[in-house]
């Protein structure tokens, strides 16, 4: 039995032996056919990757900053409305877009590829998103890990700027188009959420006087207390039987007045403390920083330099397997 055993093992091995040698005959057969397709997807990688370093290389520039929402909110709390804006967003506005593309070197590059549609706002804003002229990024969205993340401000993000090299040989254009970016910020929060802060304060400073004297013309003299939201005690019912009118419109204006005055207080003091000045707001981490574009083009050789050695085996046992089948179809 177990000499049985060993014999049919030894059979499998003489049989799969017979198996590789085949296929080594075969690949020898076509080697010339392996070393032609090789060469051939071998040569049009290295011709894909050459192409990319010589006309597809970039130049980048990044910024990182934080927006002080932070320090706005502990004074301003959570009660009190006020355009929290997302510089995520900033583009996504014509008017914005529109103001980008009067740098005049970003501009010249638009028309220089655009050639048709160049004034519709689709058409720039497609531009700007195909080449990636301008990106910001949430810097809590570049971390890798979680204790990355934890460590960074939701308000902090990342602006960058990548124009193709042949275009911006000294940078040149690529700073421009970031100093128009940052201008076109600060701007653009100045309007946004400090022009609203401004005008809600005006507001209020003339509302509260209004308010004041309101709640001095319904007051009623007399001393019996009055709780807050007009309910309490007996005598509190039989003061608002006397006065109905006047209880009333104290509730009112009370509330009011002091919802008002809390809210122009706030704002009061983010401006005594000059925070609602984009200097104070938009705090950059880091100057302007060139940083060396991740091409992958040693990646994309290796891969490609892979896949044409398969493709050369794989052409090989095509040819073999398309002479067998004529063979055998020729002996039907």
């Amino acid at each position: 039995m177990q000499n049985n055993l060993m014999k049919i093992e030894d059979n499998r091995f003489e049989e799969e032996e017979i198996d590789i040698y085949k296929l080594l005959n075969i690949f020898l057969k076509n080697i010339k056919l392996f070393f032609i397709i090789s060469i051939i997807g071998i040569l049009i990688t290295g011709i894909y990757v050459v192409k990319r370093i010589i006309f597809n290389k970039n130049n980048v520039i990044y910024i990182d900053y934080t927006l002080n929402y932070e320090e706005i909110n502990s004074y301003i709390g959570n009660n009190i409305y006020y355009p929290k804006k997302n510089p995520q967003r900033i583009l996504s506005d014509n008017k914005y877009l529109e103001l980008l593309f009067e740098n005049p070197e970003l501009k010249a590059l638009y028309e220089k590829e655009v050639k048709e549609d160049r004034d519709n706002i689709t058409t720039k804003r497609q531009f700007l998103e195909n080449n990636e002229i301008v990106v910001t990024t949430s810097l809590r969205k570049l971390a890798k890990t979680k204790e990355e993340q934890d460590l960074i401000s939701p308000d902090s993000y990342k602006t960058t700027v990548k124009v193709n090299k042949r275009e911006d040989k000294n940078r040149e254009i690529s700073n421009s188009i970031m100093t128009t970016y940052l201008n076109i910020l600060n701007q653009y929060y100045n309007e946004n959420m400090f022009d609203y802060l401004a005008e809600r304060k005006q507001y209020l400073e003339k509302s509260l006087p209004v308010l004041k004297k309101q709640l001095e013309a319904n007051a009623v003299s007399g001393n019996i207390s009055i709780t807050s939201g007009g309910t309490g005690t007996t005598d509190n019912n039989y003061f608002k039987y006397i006065y109905p009118i006047q209880v009333s419109n104290i509730d009112t204006y009370y509330e009011k007045y002091k919802t008002f005055e809390n809210e122009y207080q706030s704002i009061r003091t983010l401006s005594d403390l000059e925070l609602n000045k984009t200097e104070n707001f938009i705090k950059y981490d880091s100057s302007i920083i060139v940083e060396r574009e991740k091409t992958g083009n040693f990646l994309k050789l290796g891969i490609g330099v892979f896949l044409s050695l398969c493709l050369g085996i794989l052409a090989t046992f095509i040819k073999e397997f398309i002479e067998v089948y004529k063979k055998n179809k020729g002996n039907l």
